[in-house]
């Protein structure tokens, strides 16, 4: 199991540096990126659900400039690993999700201020760069290369951590004690995230002025569960 949560740590490091320092494949979106977790720790259903269930709601940020943002990719690919293997070792999956679901926008509010400390620390080495006498190619690569390394470390070492500090000690301890009969209390979290990013979406078609694309997505909905 360590190995394949190593694996998880070491992708969390991928997923960090596709959402602005390299690659930019959307290979970091909660879709694919708990999708992926899933399949390194073999469920992928209940990892492609919670990215379902997180897609839309960091959709709305924009990681560009110097702009604030929750690294709601990693948050989401930390709370896909809690998830799956909290289920596993108790049983218990509703319990399990919601709170994963709860720890991903913990993880990605940590994980937003620590690209803020990483903004600082490219900043300092791009000063060193344009400060020297004579800039060759080498010193921009040799700083590119740093800035890509530094956005995997903070993935990496986010997701590292979250998963050593809260998969062995806190989730299944939680769950634990958390009574069979308040999982009916618990499964609506899921819807709420759910209708979080719907909401989220609903917001975006408003402000791009884009809502006949709702009314065409409903129609066409409607024609295909009547058709098929």
């Amino acid at each position: 199991m360590w190995l394949e949560l190593l694996a998880v740590s070491l992708w969390g490091g991928i997923v960090s540096a596709d959402t602005t320092a390299a690659l930019q494949i959307m290979i970091s979106h909660p879709l694919i990126s708990c999708a992926v977790v899933g399949i390194i720790l073999g469920n992928f259903p209940l990892g492609f659900t919670i990215g379902i269930l997180l897609e839309l709601v960091w959709l709305h940020e924009i990681p560009a400039g110097s702009a604030s943002f929750s690294e709601g990719n990693v948050g989401a690919t930390v709370a896909a690993a809690l998830a799956i293997v909290t289920a596993q070792k108790t049983g218990r999956i509703i319990p399990a999700v919601a709170i994963s679901l709860l720890m991903a926008i913990i993880v990605s509010m940590i994980a937003g201020r620590m690209v803020i400390w990483m903004r600082t620390l490219n900043n300092k080495v791009y000063n060193e760069v344009i400060n020297a006498q004579a800039i060759t190619v080498r010193q921009v690569e040799c700083a590119h290369i740093k800035g890509i390394f530094l956005a995997f470390f903070l993935g990496f070492f986010t997701t590292g951590i979250s998963i050593l500090i809260l998969v062995p000690f806190l989730m299944p301890r939680v769950v634990s004690i958390i009574p069979v009969s308040m999982d009916h209390v618990l499964e609506p979290i899921s819807i709420a995230f759910l209708g979080v990013g719907c909401g989220v979406l609903l917001f975006l078609f408003k402000e791009h002025k884009m809502w006949w694309l709702v009314f065409v997505g409903l129609i066409g909905g409607f024609i295909a569960y009547f058709i098929l």
